[in-house]
């Protein structure tokens, strides 16, 4: 009778153990697909519209610096400024280094190194390149000519 008793709880732990064991998978998998949604949702879902639009409009940039890259050397080490030309005409009227721009033409504009390049991705040519002269905005403010008043006898 000791042995049916000793058998039965055996098999008792033998029986709780197998319910547990799905139960414990089960778990476990849960706990991997909730870290892998939380990762993904941080990773994307977590931007906002404007940082999003940020990382696209720098995509844009780079995809456009490396096609003009194809047709002439650019300036290392910084990004261009990048502005589209929407009136060619009155910018024409205003400089002559518009000459040759249409509408849809590309402006990179490279501030450290001087340098603006007039790219025409419907062309696919280089419309214009030339230097750009930045005036020294912090110098032109704070330093006033001084005149030292003499007097001869």
């Amino acid at each position: 009778m000791v042995e049916n008793i000793v058998k039965d709880n055996v098999n008792v732990v033998k029986v709780k153990k197998m319910k547990v064991m799905p139960v414990i998978i089960w778990f476990i998998i849960g706990l991997i697909l909730g870290a892998g949604a939380l990762f993904a949702w941080d990773k994307y879902m977590s931007k906002t519209p404007a940082q999003l639009a940020t990382q696209v409009q720098q995509a844009q940039v780079q995809d456009m610096v490396a096609k003009v890259s194809k047709l002439i050397m650019l300036p290392t080490g910084e990004q261009p400024v990048v502005a589209t030309i929407n009136d060619a005409a009155s910018l024409i009227k205003d400089q002559v280094f518009y000459k040759g721009a249409e509408n849809g033409d590309v402006v990179l504009v490279y501030q450290k190194a001087a340098k603006a390049v007039i790219y025409s991705p419907s062309r696919n040519i280089i419309v214009n390149v030339g230097p750009i002269f930045l005036q020294d905005q912090n110098a032109a403010s704070t330093t006033t000519p001084t005149t030292a008043a003499t007097s001869t006898k």
